[in-house]
């Protein structure tokens, strides 16, 4: 009974900026700890300050650190947030899902042309925010696997596999999906990876619901963390894909399709995942 009482207030709105402060709290101790016991990050200089051999120096040291730092800081994030939701709202509240329909590669390409297709359409916007001009993962082996694999994990771990089942006990599929997504926009930290990231968590969320599968997610937050690192790694990560295609009529064209398959795959969802789940309640 005390179980069932517990599940049925909990998530709370208060329980959800606990969650995200914990997350922030976690981050910041963990962060003082690996520095205590010597794991600090490398001083990196602005690329058109020192010269090539010893930035590509500074980047692979700070490569290695974040191959370090990054799954500590994470897990140790994923495990408070577990048990202050196990404490909280009692032992049966996360149910993480992982059928293998999450590893159906039509699904999976549909995911990536709708992601890929979102970052073009929010570009204008995303140029007029500030951004962190913060070190990044690096460069070099170590670097890609951070953010090909350690990050896809355990990012869509924590704000699918945790955060959106503990939602979802209360709050229902669409609330899940937004708050869980706002809240992998906020972990972000700058407004413009933020608003990326809000939208992406949308579309992972949805993809989420739709396989029952955490294995979706992961290899398309992989695929698109691949990418971005490919392009920061060959010098063209802060070039608009404007700029990439020389503007124009050609940019323009880009773009409406871009518009259309974001609509198409959207529309696709609502039918494959809202549309299915209203008629089988009704």
């Amino acid at each position: 009974m005390n179980n069932v009482a517990k599940i049925r207030t909990f998530p709370s709105v208060g329980d959800v900026a606990m969650m995200l402060l914990l997350f922030c709290v976690t981050q910041l101790v963990v962060g003082l700890l690996l520095r205590v016991v010597g794991i600090v990050a490398p001083v990196t200089s602005a690329i058109d300050a020192v010269d090539v051999e010893t930035y590509m120096g500074e980047q692979l040291a700070l490569g290695r650190y974040t191959a370090m730092a990054y799954p500590l800081l994470m897990l140790s994030s994923i495990a408070v947030l577990w048990i202050y939701a196990r404490l909280r709202g009692g032992k049966r509240v996360i149910r993480i899902r992982h059928s293998a329909s999450g590893l159906n590669p039509t699904v999976v390409l549909v995911g990536v042309l709708w992601l890929f297709s979102s970052q073009i359409i929010l570009e204008p916007l995303v140029e007029l925010l500030p951004e962190n001009p913060g070190q990044g993962l690096g460069r070099g082996a170590w670097a890609c696997f951070t953010a090909v694999v350690t990050a896809a994990i355990s990012e869509e771990l924590l704000c699918r596999g945790l955060l959106f089942e503990v939602l979802n006990k209360r709050w229902g599929v669409k609330s899940s999906i937004f708050f869980s997504a706002l809240f992998f926009g906020l972990i972000h930290f700058d407004p413009a990876t933020a608003v990326i990231a809000l939208v992406a968590g949308m579309i992972f969320g949805v993809l989420y619901v739709r396989t029952s599968s955490l294995y979706t997610t992961i290899i398309i937050h992989a695929i698109n963390n691949a990418l971005a690192f490919a392009l920061i790694s060959f010098g063209v990560g802060d070039i608009s894909f404007e700029e990439v295609v020389g503007g124009g009529v050609l940019y323009y064209i880009l773009y409406g399709v871009a518009v259309a398959i974001f609509v198409a795959c959207s529309v696709e969802a609502y039918f494959k995942v809202f549309k299915k789940k209203k008629q089988i309640s009704e």
